[in-house]
Order: C-alpha cells, then sequence, then structure tokens
C-alpha cells in the first residue's frame, strides 16, 4: 500500500505516475529579441494602456460633468463635444441592445411554442456493473472501486488494444516521433 502512495505524490500534475510525453519547445515560439526592441515594445505599451484609461476616465467624468453641469477642462481632442457625441452613440447603443433583446426573447419564444411539445432525444440505458464485468473482464469488488475510489492500480490493462489510448500504433508513431527529433537536433 506504501508502494501506490508513493507513485500518486504529485497527483495534480501528473496523475496515476504517468509519463507525459510532451515537448514544450514544440508548441512555443521562443526567438531571441533585441533588448532595444523589447524597450520599445514596453514603452508603446505601456503608453497604449495610459492613453486608454485616461480616456475611458475623462469620458466617465465628462459624463458626469455634463450631466451635472460641473466644470469640464477640454484639451487636445478631449472637448466637450466629443462627450456629447459619445453620449448620443451610447443611446444608440442601448437602442440597438434592445432591440436585439427583444428579438432574442421573441426567437426564444418562437422555438418554445414551435419546438417545445418535441421530445426527440433518446438516451441509452444506464451500464450496470454486470456489463462492466462482462466487458472488462473483472470480478464485483473492481467495478465497486471503479465507483468508489480515486486511484485504481490494476495488474493489467483492461482496454482493449482497438479501445481507447495506447495501441500498437499509438506506441510506434511516439518511436518514430522520437528519432525524428533526434534527426533533426543531430543536424
Amino acid at each position: 500500500m506504501k508502494d501506490n502512495e508513493d507513485r500518486f505524490v504529485d497527483a495534480r500534475s501528473r496523475p496515476h505516475g504517468q509519463k507525459v510525453d510532451y515537448d514544450f519547445d514544440d508548441h512555443v515560439i521562443s526567438g531571441k529579441q533585441k533588448k532595444w526592441k523589447k524597450v520599445i515594445e514596453w514603452i508603446l505599451t505601456v503608453l497604449g494602456w495610459i492613453i486608454m484609461l485616461v480616456y475611458v476616465l475623462y469620458l466617465a467624468y465628462g459624463m458626469l460633468a455634463v450631466q451635472f453641469g460641473w466644470y469640464l477642462p477640454e484639451f487636445l481632442f478631449f472637448t466637450r463635444g466629443m462627450i456629447l457625441e459619445i453620449k448620443r452613440y451610447f443611446f444608440i447603443l442601448f437602442i440597438a441592445a434592445l432591440v436585439v433583446v427583444l428579438f432574442l426573447i421573441f426567437w426564444k419564444n418562437y422555438n418554445y411554442l414551435r419546438f417545445g411539445k418535441l421530445h426527440r432525444r433518446t438516451f441509452r440505458p444506464d451500464v450496470s456493473d454486470e456489463e462492466l464485468m462482462e466487458f472488462f473482464e473483472v470480478d464485483k469488488m473492481t467495478v465497486d472501486k471503479f465507483h468508489n475510489e480515486r486511484y485504481i492500480l490494476l495488474p493489467t490493462n483492461i482496454v482493449p488494444e482497438d479501445r481507447g489510448i495506447g495501441g500498437k500504433d499509438d506506441k510506434q508513431e511516439k518511436e518514430e516521433k522520437k528519432k525524428r527529433k533526434k534527426q533533426k537536433k543531430q543536424k
């Protein structure tokens, strides 16, 4: 029993002590970028976020200032006219959203009235314990373990080779992939 617990120490990242055949470099584009390009990238990113934040804050304050008659400073393209125009766009957007919501409600009710009484789905009956015992050729105690225990260590693989993962084709494919990687590294 102690051996089983040792195998599942890292259960979150690798349950059942499985080996992970995953090459990180195959899926991530990693390249060396010159330091000056990185600095420019960071400066432009921070500058863009600052401009967007100032715009949103000015817009929010401007809406309140226009509504309640507060002082509204103007500079560059941040003007009272911009606030009024965006306020008009928000009103148009609100009307468009209402139209979409009303259309979706109408469509939902139409589908409910048209198709709600139909029950076309059929489901297969639940698999019984006896069927599991017969298919996997295991005893009742093992089937109970399937239902109740989180980790089950079986002496042999009970999944037939033509079902699931782990057939001979998969193993051969993995070996060929490893050979190709080794050949790439040697070049």
